[in-house]
């Protein structure tokens, strides 16, 4: 008769939410095997057998080993988790970041099934030759090149069969745990791990879409249009569908082979930086995904990317935050920094502004410790100060830890393999003329213009609000609504009293149903009525289940 009402509630929504219970079944079993069953323990799927957690705990490695295992889903989730210092603690986060989104090929066949249902059976017609073996291959598509009828050289990047439904059940999974974690752990709430989720899902499913992805290459292809640092590959419309992305072919050598091939790394750093830059400070609209794989260098030392399935967006006020946060960087002002954070987090609780900046001061020496802003890496820094805000209730929005992995993983880039250029003096020139335009006269006549209208149309409002509060007042029409948040453990414990006078209930009524059914015409050898018996055995049952939750709770 225990009943938890956040676990009857994940449980009743397992029908509705997930479809492919066999999937389910596999999941569990890989977090099972690799410490991590306590997300599914006490689970009952009808049809297979309850999942039981082993006590052997998780280790990070563990845990990459069961995404790398459970598939792409996972392994993207795994690589978002690792921009995420406030949801999960350091080493995992460290972990994850090494997660690679690669798999086997896929047979020939199965290619040319997906490129006939979305381009039709004549597609070969208008291509003059294709490459069967694939130049590469991830867990969402694998690439082929050929050459159309034209001329052009050009890659098809074809997605996987199946994989949308594979996909979607695992989000429905993902959505489940979820609330299986908040439910075992209840200060999860506090990062909202189903909202990550739902920011989770829309990335993906924009990744299973090539068309958007096709839209985001274009994008970005028209900032950068007659740049000769840059170099994106055209779209071939007639050749693209949702499930097929036909684009120009580069020919170029990774970014991590091009010294070797004898490029100018001093050009081509310079280059990749001011790229990236231009695309993070200049248009906030910026390529998320810039591992080296996804980094070419063309002849004459151009670059070229390649994968735009994952982007990044930054309103015009959030790049001014950023800017403002790199330009308190470089001054080593940790009060602006602290407060800069303080101002853009999300407030899950009263957040302690006074230990914020002592973090700040701590963070600020752990990376910097007075020496040349050179040596500063500023995306380490900004995760660990994130890291630490979030202990104390102020989470980081996603748009920002995104941006902040993105730089992350453009600084690794340059100072791994560029160590010719100096990344934050490659952004000392942005930083500066963004802070120009911030401080020009019509810029600031402009910004004053706007909170002067926003504060004059408060005014008006303000005396047909105030009079329409005191109308409601003097009426006895003015509401509050009040909300009982209640501590899990008192809502636990109300639960069971609930649970005891429900039991007591049903055994009173069925010892009254009992005694009432005795004059009923039909009996028992013995002379009493049969449905008598079977009451008295519900009230029995029931008398025994409440009287052995009052001893067990002490009542």
């Amino acid at each position: 008769m225990r009943i938890v009402r956040p676990i009857v509630r994940t449980v009743d929504q397992v029908p509705q939410r997930i479809r492919d219970l066999q999937r389910l079944q596999t999941v569990s079993q890989v977090l099972v095997r690799h410490g991590l069953g306590m997300l599914v323990s006490g689970l009952h799927v009808p049809g297979f057998p309850r999942i039981v957690a082993d006590d052997q705990a998780t280790t990070p490695d563990r845990a990459v080993a069961a995404l790398r295992e459970l598939g792409p889903t996972f392994v993207k989730l795994g690589q978002v988790l690792s921009t995420r210092p406030d949801v999960l603690p350091d080493d995992y986060c460290e972990a994850f970041a090494t997660l690679q989104d690669d798999a086997g090929p896929l047979p020939l066949e199965r290619v040319q099934q997906v490129l006939d249902e979305e381009l039709g059976s004549d597609w070969r017609r208008e291509v003059r030759s294709f490459e069967e073996r694939p130049l590469a291959t991830a867990s969402i598509a694998q690439v082929h090149a050929a050459v159309l009828d034209d001329g052009r050289e050009v890659v098809f990047k074809v997605q996987r069969p199946g994989l949308d439904r594979v996909i979607r059940a695992d989000l429905n999974i993902l959505q489940f745990l979820a609330q299986r974690a908040v439910v075992e752990f209840p200060e999860l709430e506090a990062v909202d791990p189903e909202g990550a989720l739902r920011e989770f899902e829309a990335s993906i499913l924009a990744e299973l879409d090539f068309t958007q992805e096709a839209r985001n290459q274009q994008r970005l292809a028209g900032f950068f249009e007659g740049d000769p640092r840059l170099r994106v590959p055209a779209i071939v419309d007639a050749h693209s569908t949702r499930r097929v992305l036909c684009m120009e072919r580069l020919r170029g050598v990774k970014i991590t082979e091009a010294r070797e091939a004898g490029h100018d790394m001093q050009v081509v750093g310079e280059r990749a930086l001011g790229v990236v830059y231009d695309m993070l400070f200049d248009h906030g609209f910026f390529h998320a995904d810039a591992h080296p794989g996804n980094v070419l260098v063309l002849p004459g030392d151009v670059i070229g990317l390649l994968d735009f399935g994952m982007v990044g967006r930054l309103t015009s006020q959030m790049r001014n935050d950023v800017i403002l946060i790199l330009f308190a960087l470089q001054r080593g002002d940790y009060r602006s920094i602290a407060r800069l954070f303080y101002d853009i987090a999300i407030k899950t609780r009263r957040v302690d502004y006074a230990q914020i900046e002592r973090d700040a001061v701590e963070v600020m020496e752990r990376h910097w410790a007075g020496q040349k802003m050179g040596d500063l890496a500023i995306g380490p820094f900004v995760m660990d100060l994130a890291r630490r805000a979030a202990r104390q209730g102020a989470r980081i929005p996603a748009d920002y830890t995104m941006f902040f992995k993105a730089l992350m993983t453009v600084e690794g880039l340059a100072r791994r393999l560029l160590p010719e250029i100096d990344p934050i003096a490659a952004a000392t020139p942005h930083v500066e003329r963004m802070i120009r335009e911030r401080l020009d006269l019509g810029r600031l006549q402009d910004d004053a213009l706007y909170h002067l209208l926003t504060a004059s149309s408060l005014l008006r409002r303000l005396p047909n609000s105030l009079s329409q509060l005191l109308d409601d007042l003097d009426g006895q029409r003015l509401r509050l609504e009040v909300r009982e948040v209640m501590d899990p453990e008192a809502e636990h414990g109300r639960d069971r009293r609930q649970n005891r006078l429900v039991a007591a209930v049903i055994a009173v009524g069925a010892a009254l149903s009992g005694t009432l059914a005795l004059f009923a015409e039909l009996a028992w050898p013995l002379g009493i009525p049969l449905v008598t018996v079977v009451f008295y055995l519900v009230a029995a049952t029931a008398g025994a289940a409440t009287l052995g939750m009052v001893v067990w709770n002490r009542g």
